[in-house]
């Protein structure tokens, strides 16, 4: 029961960094390098972490919060 927990309140979180993220995405805002590049790969490290412990739902909002910190640092380089 806690496990199921922790991976509702993990997801539900994933759910609303993943949307306030695509607000700075949409607008191409330019984020420093320095601060997302750690944050996604921290996130990527998550993702591994949630789902080795079966937290999948926490595993999958995680992975698309850390897709749109790619996508921010991605856009920096160009």
């Amino acid at each position: 029961m806690i496990k199921l927990i922790c991976d509702l309140v993990f997801m539900v979180g994933g759910f609303i960094f993943a949307p306030s993220l695509l607000v700075s995405i949409k607008h191409n805002v330019k984020m420093p390098a320095k601060t997302t590049l750690p944050t996604a790969l921290v996130l990527t490290a998550f993702v591994a972490c949630y789902a080795l412990l079966g937290l999948y739902l926490a595993a999958f909002a995680t992975s698309l919060t850390a897709a749109c910190w790619y996508i921010l640092y991605f856009r920096r380089l160009k």
